[in-house]
């Protein structure tokens, strides 16, 4: 490629790039400054906040994600402002980046313009399942797609030294992934087997594949071990491996009936994008490309792999389907690029079409739902004054001990791990004894989200309960679609 034709490719990468900038911030626009867009992220938040006062993740703030998401929100915090703008910004800028590296990969096999639409079509899709915010895998799906691209990058030589370069790089992307949220194993190995058998073709002898294999294992895991290493230098140790490795084995089931309605919201939300996948391997647009065939099965093999990695842990969450989304848009890309009776372009239009309506029927529903920014600031604005001790948050939101700037009440600030059975015997004390010892303290103002989850821990209720019944008054209800957040007060007579 001459150098005029590549300031041509290059100028048109750049558009694409900024259709993509464009599209992620006119599309999540809708919950900027939002705090209760999601329990988890508003949880990190407050404690990548906390670190800056000195709390150290798993020792002063207890939770089983990777330190490396933790530190991405307290880089956040290093933006100024509130945070909560902040955040959702940076979680948008990661939501183009990574619509960007799928176009980068789908157009080896759809053309400039099929992937363009793939790339938009992701930033709308993970909306659909909690990930108009800052999830975890709003971020590390950036990496995760950076490192599928650099595997492609490797079936196209057969230099042994370029492989094993380009190995490394993934290995590196996919390390510091998992410093993010551990799921992304799964779909680590699916990359990690194909360099080794490319790193077998292109040299015959089981030596450097496997020498590849171990430097390639190595890098990955070097963030981890290097997290690991700054905790037992620092004594935690045992608490590191416990929070990081241990505790989720320990975690019970979910109630069937609960899993199984995750599962029907996952399949209303993937199977129009499915149905695209499906499309593109029946008509085959891809084999019009020179290197088609070869990214289209990996692409196809990828999302298999990201699928065993959504299955195996038999939660589903909705955000647990966020990391499907990006080999799917690679696989159904190809689709947007077929000609015949304008299939492609009427495809095109409609999952834009329907995808923009849906993302914004979601947003909106979540807003009613869950509560938006107004909701939120006239809780903490009721909290504020009457505070005069800890605030403890029974159910509902951590996000108001950081709009409160509360002290916590303890070492598990994320109500879940207090008030749910299967976490009961997952996050490494009675969670029973840890709720009583809480109310003895004497919570000036506690919080609590109606109704509760069918899985809440009636013996932690009944203690909360009886406290609020005998030392509590109901200072402000805030009614939402079908739930309620309540905010009690400690009477003066108490």
């Amino acid at each position: 490629m001459n150098l005029i034709a590549r300031g041509v490719e290059r100028r048109r990468w750049m558009i694409v790039a900024l259709i993509l900038l464009i599209a992620a911030f006119a599309i999540r626009v809708v919950q900027f400054g939002n705090p209760m867009i999601q329990v988890d992220e508003n949880f990190y938040l407050l404690v990548g906040d906390r670190m800056w006062r000195g709390a150290l993740p798993y020792v002063d703030i207890w939770d089983r994600k990777p330190i490396g998401l933790f530190l991405i929100y307290a880089a956040i915090r290093l933006l100024g402002g509130e945070g909560i703008l902040q955040y959702q910004i940076v979680a948008t800028l990661f939501a183009a980046g990574t619509a960007f590296v799928i176009a980068r990969i789908a157009v080896r096999m759809a053309g400039i313009a099929a992937a363009t639409v793939a790339g938009v079509l992701y930033i709308l899709l993970i909306g659909l399942v909690g990930g108009s915010g800052g999830q975890a895998p709003v971020f590390y799906n950036l990496l995760v797609a950076g490192a599928g691209l650099l595997t492609l990058k490797a079936f196209e030589t057969d230099d042994p030294a370029r492989i094993r370069r380009l190995g490394c790089l993934t290995m590196l992307l996919l390390g510091l992934a998992l410093q993010i949220k551990y799921t992304v194993l799964f779909e680590g190995i699916f990359f990690g087997l194909a360099l080794v058998w490319l790193s077998w073709r292109a040299c015959c002898r089981i030596g450097r594949p496997a020498a590849d294999a171990l430097l390639w294992i190595s890098i990955a895991l070097l963030p981890t071990a290097l997290a690991l290493a700054y905790y037992a230098a620092r004594g935690h140790a045992g608490t590191f491996i416990y929070a990081n490795f241990l505790s989720i084995g320990e975690r019970s089931s979910d109630p069937q009936s609960e899993v199984m309605k995750r599962l029907g919201h996952a399949w209303m939300s993937i199977h129009l994008p499915m149905i695209a996948v499906l499309l593109a391997a029946l008509l085959e647009p891809w084999r019009a490309f020179a290197r088609g065939a070869t990214t289209f099965g990996f692409a196809i093999a990828w999302l298999g792999a990201a699928i065993f990695g959504y299955l195996i842990f038999g939660s589903y969450f909705d955000h647990y389907v966020l990391p499907l989304f990006v080999p799917m848009a690679v696989a159904f890309a190809p689709l947007f690029s077929y000609r015949r009776k304008h299939i492609g372009k009427f495809a095109a239009g409609f999952l834009l079409l329907s995808g923009g309506i849906a993302y914004q029927l979601t947003a909106h529903g979540l807003q009613k739902k869950r509560g938006n920014r107004q909701v939120a600031e006239a809780v903490a604005n009721v909290i504020r004054p009457r505070l005069t001790n800890c605030l403890y948050v029974f159910d509902g939101d951590s996000i108001f001990y950081y709009l409160t700037n509360s002290c916590l009440p303890g070492r598990y600030p994320f109500p879940a791990h207090l008030n749910l059975l299967r976490e009961s015997r997952a996050i490494g004390i009675d969670p029973v004894a840890e709720v009583r010892r809480i109310m003895e303290e004497q919570p000036s103002v506690i919080v609590d989200h109606l109704p509760h989850d069918e899985d809440l821990n009636p013996a932690a209720l009944a203690i909360v309960d009886a406290e609020l019944n005998r030392s509590y008054r109901l200072a402000a209800r805030f009614p939402l679609k079908s739930t309620a957040i309540l905010v009690y007060e400690r009477r003066k007579d108490r």
